[in-house]
C-alpha cells in the first residue's frame, strides 16, 4: 500500500531536527570545543579511518554507532545505482546544479534556513560545491567500502546540519512557531526528493529515460542514504510512485515566490556564470533551468527570460546544441550533457579553491569511468 503524506503528518515533521547530533552541537559548543573538533573531523575522510580517540566522548561515541550502513541494505541494488551514475552521473550533477537547487529555492519555508546560514557565514558558491562534493561521495563505485569516503561524508553533513541549527537559534530570530525547526524532517525530506523524483524527470526532459527497474534501484540508493542522513526511516518514500506523491504534496503546501528565494536563485546564477566563460552563453544556464522547472517556478524565482536562449532550448534536442555551443565537440546528447556538466564542475572545483575548505574533487573512481567514456581527460 502506498503510503500517505497527510498534512497532518508533514506538520509534525516541522517540529523535528536531528535530535542526538543536534544535542550534541549544542553541548560542544557551550563547552567552547566545536573549533577543535572541527580540526580533528577534517582529518577523518576514509570509511576505514579509526575515529579519533582525542574528540570529546558525545561526539567519538556517536560517530562509531553511526559507522554504517543500516543492517537490510541489498548491495546489488546499490551497485546498480552507482553503475547508473557512472553511465548517467554527470547529467544527474547537472540537474542537481541547476534545477534541483532552484526547486529548493521555491519552497518558501526551507529556503528561509538557507539565507539564515549564509547570513551568518557560509558562503553560498562553498555551499553548492559542497552538496556537489558530498553526492559524488556517497554515490562512487565502493563508496561504501574501506576505501570509500561515504560514511565520514554522511555524518559531517549531520554534524553540519545540526550546526546551522544552533546558529540559527543564537541569532534569537528564527520563527519557530510558523516555520518549525530549521532543516526539519519535512525540508529534508524535500532535498531528498531532489536528489530522487526530480532528477528522474529532469533526465526525462533532456532525453535520458531509465527503464523502471534504474528508477526503484536509484530511489532505493537514496532511500539508504536519507535513513543514514538521519531522516526518519518510517517517512522515507519506499517507490517512485510514493516519491511521486510526496514531491507533489511538498509543492502544493509550501511552493511559491519569496525575497528569500529569488536572493538565492541569484546568487546561484551568479555564480553559473562566474562559471561559464564568455558573455555570449549569459543566458544559457537561465534558459535551461526555465526548461526544467517550468515557468510558473522560473518566474517566482525571476529566472531571466532571454529573447535567444528561451526560443533555443524548448526541446531535447534544441538543448543539445545549447550544450554543444558552450564549446563542446558535437555529439549525441546525452554526451553533450555529460560534457557539460563535467565542465560545470571542474569550474567549481576550481572556484572553491578561494575558499577555505578540504580539496573538492571528483572521486578516482568516477574520474577513472567517465575518462573512459570520454568525459574526462585521463
Amino acid at each position: 500500500m502506498t503510503r500517505q503524506y497527510t498534512d497532518e503528518l508533514l506538520n509534525s515533521l516541522r517540529q523535528i531536527g536531528d535530535p542526538v547530533p543536534d544535542s550534541i552541537i549544542e553541548a560542544l559548543a557551550g563547552a567552547d570545543q566545536l573549533d577543535q573538533t572541527n580540526q580533528i573531523l577534517r582529518t577523518l575522510m576514509k570509511n576505514y579511518q579509526p575515529i579519533p580517540a582525542e574528540l570529546p566522548d558525545s561526539i567519538e561515541h556517536w560517530l562509531k554507532q553511526t559507522a554504517h550502513v543500516p543492517a537490510w541494505v541489498d548491495w546489488g541494488r546499490m551497485q546498480a545505482a552507482s553503475a547508473l551514475f557512472i553511465e548517467r552521473g554527470t547529467a544527474i550533477a547537472l540537474i542537481l546544479s541547476t534545477a534541483a537547487l532552484v526547486e529548493c529555492y521555491a519552497s518558501t519555508k526551507g529556503v528561509k534556513a538557507l539565507t539564515y546560514s549564509y547570513r551568518i557565514g557560509h558562503n553560498p558558491c562553498r555551499r553548492i560545491a559542497e552538496t556537489s562534493q558530498f553526492i559524488l561521495l556517497v554515490i562512487s563505485p565502493n563508496a561504501f567500502a574501506a576505501e570509500g569516503q561515504a560514511i565520514p561524508a554522511v555524518q559531517k553533513v549531520r554534524l553540519m546540519h545540526a550546526a546551522i541549527r544552533y546558529l540559527i537559534k543564537q541569532t534569537g530570530r528564527w520563527d519557530y512557531a510558523t516555520l518549525g525547526r530549521p532543516i526539519c524532517q519535512e525540508d529534508m525530506l524535500g532535498t531528498l526528493m531532489t536528489f530522487t523524483y526530480l532528477v528522474v524527470k529532469g533526465l526525462e526532459k533532456l532525453g535520458q529515460s531509465l527503464t523502471a527497474q534504474e528508477i526503484e534501484d536509484y530511489c532505493y540508493f537514496w532511500h539508504v542514504v536519507g535513513e543514514m542522513m538521519g531522516i526518519l526511516p518510517d517517512i522515507i518514500p519506499d517507490s517512485f510512485a510514493e516519491a511521486e506523491q510526496l514531491t507533489h504534496k511538498l509543492v502544493e503546501r509550501h511552493h511559491g515566490p519569496s525575497p528569500e528565494g529569488v536572493a538565492m536563485t541569484q546568487a546561484l546564477l551568479q555564480m553559473q556564470a562566474d562559471l561559464i566563460p564568455g558573455e555570449a552563453f549569459d543566458g544559457a544556464m537561465p534558459a535551461l533551468i526555465r526548461y526544467l522547472v517550468g515557468d510558473q517556478v522560473a518566474d517566482w524565482l525571476e529566472v531571466p527570460r532571454h529573447p535567444v536562449w528561451d526560443g533555443l532550448v524548448q526541446g531535447a534536442q534544441a538543448v543539445g546544441w545549447v550544450l554543444d555551443a558552450l564549446d563542446r565537440k558535437a555529439g549525441k546528447l546525452a554526451d553533450l550533457v555529460d560534457q557539460a556538466a563535467v565542465g560545470l564542475l571542474t569550474r567549481q572545483s576550481i572556484a572553491m579553491n578561494n575558499y577555505q575548505r578540504a580539496a573538492y574533487e571528483i572521486p578516482t573512481e568516477l574520474r577513472a569511468a567517465w575518462a573512459k567514456k570520454g568525459k574526462l581527460p585521463e
